[in-house]
């Protein structure tokens, strides 16, 4: 064979491996284009608070090349924000604040996926829910409230964000407890639960402590009881229903995930920049510090293996209000 002949045949099989690579490298790049943030949950309420404090600390530290939008898709107590992410399924441009909709929304038969046909990119914080009032209420202890739900049964009422969610469940649990029943108000996100609690238009309000903590600060509210096993390290003031005689406890855990078949690079990116956000000062202190969290790395299988007792918990507790899909 010619020498010019040979050196051609090897120049062009450079040439094809060169793009070959290269278009593996352009490929492994992440991110590539816009981030979407999709929030279940109108404006306000305790996974809008998160995602936009992930995004706030991303482009403070200029971590991302690219804009990252958070973009509210809210209704059916989280059922069409996580459908649309399910839809995504292979873009990994495409993530969302996780709550555990992510996992009864399936049992209850409103979702065609879980968190296993999402990725767990990671769980950020552990919050206990607690059962809030206005200042102006005339209940100043949980006492006084049980003792006046059972001289009006089913005429309090409690806001919650969603139907047959942790809210909802807090509230069950809440009433065999105490051996009450009281009237459960869904709102669409914990914003609004706020709002309608501050307006007086119910009696109390089901709260993590992030959509409750500015008005508790000014003095315009105060929590009643929290449904943990011991008292807050933050707010020691602040009894647990157990130690009251009403022993239950429900936690929410806050997290975000990305649509199911997301890329290695993609997966290792947001890992490695939740790592990054939820490691600065300012998230421990304005963000798992003020809003009463447990602050938590848990990634991989480790997530994953949490949701699944979460689900066995969820599938008990929804099995007792009726609302498991037959």
């Amino acid at each position: 064979m010619p020498m010019h002949r040979s050196l051609a045949i090897v120049v062009a099989a450079a040439l094809v491996l060169a793009t070959f690579a290269g278009g593996a490298l352009a490929q492994a790049k992440y991110p590539a284009k816009a981030v979407e943030v999709v929030v279940p949950f109108a404006p306000g309420g305790g996974t809008d608070n998160l995602m936009r404090t992930i995004v706030g600390l991303i482009d403070e530290n200029k971590w991302s090349p690219v804009p990252i939008t958070v973009n509210n898709r809210a209704g059916g107590s989280g059922a069409i924000g996580y459908t649309y992410l399910l839809n995504k399924k292979g873009d990994p441009h495409v993530i969302a604040g996780a709550a555990p909709t992510i996992v009864s929304a399936k049992l209850e038969g409103r979702l065609p996926g879980n968190h296993r046909d999402m990725t767990v990119l990671m769980i950020v914080a552990i919050d206990e829910l607690m059962l809030s009032v206005r200042s102006e209420s005339k209940f100043q202890t949980i006492e006084e409230f049980v003792k006046a739900a059972k001289e009006r049964p089913g005429q309090l009422t409690i806001a919650g964000t969603g139907t047959n969610s942790e809210d909802q469940i807090f509230t069950y649990l809440f009433e065999k407890a105490a051996g009450i029943k009281v009237k459960y108000v869904p709102f669409n996100s914990g914003g609004e639960c706020t709002t309608a609690l501050m307006g007086g238009h119910v009696d109390a309000g089901v709260m993590n402590p992030n959509e409750i903590v500015a008005q508790v600060e000014a003095k315009k509210a105060r929590n009643l009881a929290v449904a943990a096993k011991k008292r807050l390290a933050d707010a020691q003031d602040l009894p647990t229903f157990a130690e009251k005689g009403m022993e239950f406890y429900w936690e929410q855990m806050r997290g975000v995930v990305g649509t199911g078949g997301m890329p290695p690079e993609a997966i290792k990116w947001w890992v490695d920049t939740l790592k990054k956000v939820t490691d600065t000062k300012k998230w421990q202190d304005n963000y798992i510090k003020r809003n009463l969290l447990t602050s938590v790395q848990w990634t991989g299988e480790e997530a994953n293996k949490y949701l699944d007792g979460l689900n066995t918990k969820y599938e008990k507790a929804l099995g007792d209000l009726g609302a498991l899909k037959k």
